[in-house]
């Protein structure tokens, strides 16, 4: 979301994705997707500026979290991940027995 301020002074957000189209007739006006207008103080440069700024940050934010995701990943991989399965014995005295993958049960 980028903040702009309308002409009547109001503070408010849109995000850069609904914008549509983008006038500057002497007023610089935001069109969004639904239809909506908005007639803004900032100039059509510092809009731009500012939606540049914004997809700059997310692709940013993208990276870092791919990167984060991708370091889970290979720690992950190079956990050693021991697995065992217990089974209890058919003997009398109910003590467990250990098998592993691998192991051919009888």
């Amino acid at each position: 979301m980028i903040a702009v301020t309308c002409r009547n002074g109001e503070h408010f957000s849109v995000d850069p994705l609904h914008i549509e189209r983008v006038e500057t007739d002497p007023d610089t006006i935001i069109y969004l997707a639904d239809g909506t207008k908005y007639v803004v103080d900032q100039t059509f440069d510092e809009l731009l500026r500012t939606i540049s700024d914004h997809r700059a940050t997310v692709l940013v934010a993208q990276k870092q979290l791919a990167g984060g995701v991708a370091e889970i990943a290979e720690h992950a991989a190079r956990a050693a991940l021991h697995i065992e399965r217990r089974a209890r014995s058919r003997d009398t005295d109910h003590s467990p027995v250990t098998v592993t993958p691998g192991d051919d049960e009888d």
